[in-house]
């Protein structure tokens, strides 16, 4: 039996202050005009700005019913405190991509394990799942680049990665983080505190 990988998708940097603007548009305070001025200013090439544009629109006006309610409630989060906001971000980003869920959970493992890994790791543990490819090497080394802009991890000045300050995580916000595992990996089953997946909190 062949096993269907997830499309990578998410396949370049997407910095926090772009997700805090997205969630804001959300929420009925900013436009989607906002958020292209921000992104021409920081994005040179077309090309690129247009697939960013296109991953931010996955994830925070996805066209189901469920991931639409998902998204709302995230961006309620979001106007929160900083655990509030990582996890509404995580939430909306693994939920739309199954293959960035990945890149998270292996690097929660590792650092469940030790208390800093190296980006090599990560990729080989990708490249085990995906094939060793330059897009896996691509869209691994942006998910890495993500994480750190919106606080999930940081880099240690011999290019390790580690845990970055641990958040506190609300009730609400463990519920959304719930709903967007299941959602990824087509479960049902409540997130468990060892779940790789709540690395960035505390438990």
């Amino acid at each position: 039996m062949t096993v269907a990988h997830p499309r990578i998708g998410m396949d370049r940097y997407v910095d926090v202050d772009w997700m805090a603007l997205a969630a804001s548009i959300v929420r009925g305070e900013l436009t989607q005009e906002d958020l292209n001025a921000r992104l021409e200013e920081d994005i040179p090439g077309p090309q690129v700005r247009r697939k960013v544009g296109g991953i931010l629109n996955r994830m925070w006006f996805p066209s189901d019913l469920s991931g639409q309610d998902l998204s709302h409630r995230a961006a309620k989060l979001a106007a929160k405190a900083n655990g509030e906001s990582l996890a509404a971000f995580e939430a909306v980003a693994i939920g739309a991509y199954p293959y960035f869920r990945q890149v998270v959970e292996n690097v929660g493992r590792l650092l469940r394990l030790q208390e800093t890994c190296t980006a090599g790791e990560v990729h080989r543990r990708m490249f085990e799942q995906h094939g060793k490819r330059s897009t896996i090497d691509q869209a691994t080394s942006y998910g890495f680049k993500t994480m750190v802009s919106w606080g999930m991890i940081q880099r240690q000045p011999d290019h390790r990665l580690s845990p970055a300050t641990v958040q506190p995580i609300t009730a609400a916000a463990r519920k959304l983080l719930d709903e967007a595992a299941n959602r990824s990996r087509c479960s049902v089953s409540p997130l468990q505190p060892t779940d790789p997946l709540l690395f960035p909190f505390l438990a």
